[in-house]
């Protein structure tokens, strides 16, 4: 394990932690051949009107090493929210999306062509010592807490139309 993905890990670690303390469902993926990254997986029932079942992935992205040698990761946030979409709503899901993006105060949801996933996705540049103590671990609870509001808000009129 490299420095990079030892911290990477250990910040996913103490996440990991944090969240289970809160009997919040976790689980820390561990990194394997199809993804050579660890991630932490948390999930989160009861969103939106129709109660779904969602599981917010984080990790840090890999391949930043210049970046890294200044202490600055990466931190992605991934949600999907519907593994597969309507082909003929594509379009219409794009302009949803496009829209709803506007008024976001962090991340964007998205969908893939050809009738792919419906998403949220965040990405954060953040500092090394930022992350050391409780301070960052509250910070990026808190940023989740935003991320699980926009979800909760806007997942009825995406998955309606998906």
């Amino acid at each position: 394990m490299t420095d990079s993905s030892s911290f990477a890990y250990s910040v996913l670690s103490k996440l990991l932690d944090y969240y289970q303390s809160h009997q919040i469902t976790a689980k820390l993926a561990e990194p394997d051949e199809a993804s050579p990254y660890a991630s932490l997986l948390l999930r989160f029932e009861e969103i939106g009107s129709r109660n779904d079942s969602l599981v917010i992935e984080m990790s840090f992205i890999p391949g930043l090493e210049e970046l890294e040698q200044e202490g600055i990761y990466l931190l992605q946030t991934f949600v999907v929210l519907r593994e597969q979409t309507t082909q003929a709503n594509y379009q219409a899901l794009l302009h949803i999306c496009a829209s709803l993006n506007l008024t976001l105060p962090i991340g964007a949801f998205g969908v893939l062509e050809g009738g792919g996933a419906l998403y949220f996705k965040h990405n954060a540049m953040l500092r090394s010592n930022w992350l050391d103590d409780e301070q960052g671990l509250l910070h990026l609870d808190r940023t989740n807490a935003l991320i699980l509001h926009q979800l909760h808000q806007f997942i009825d009129m995406l998955v309606a139309e998906a």
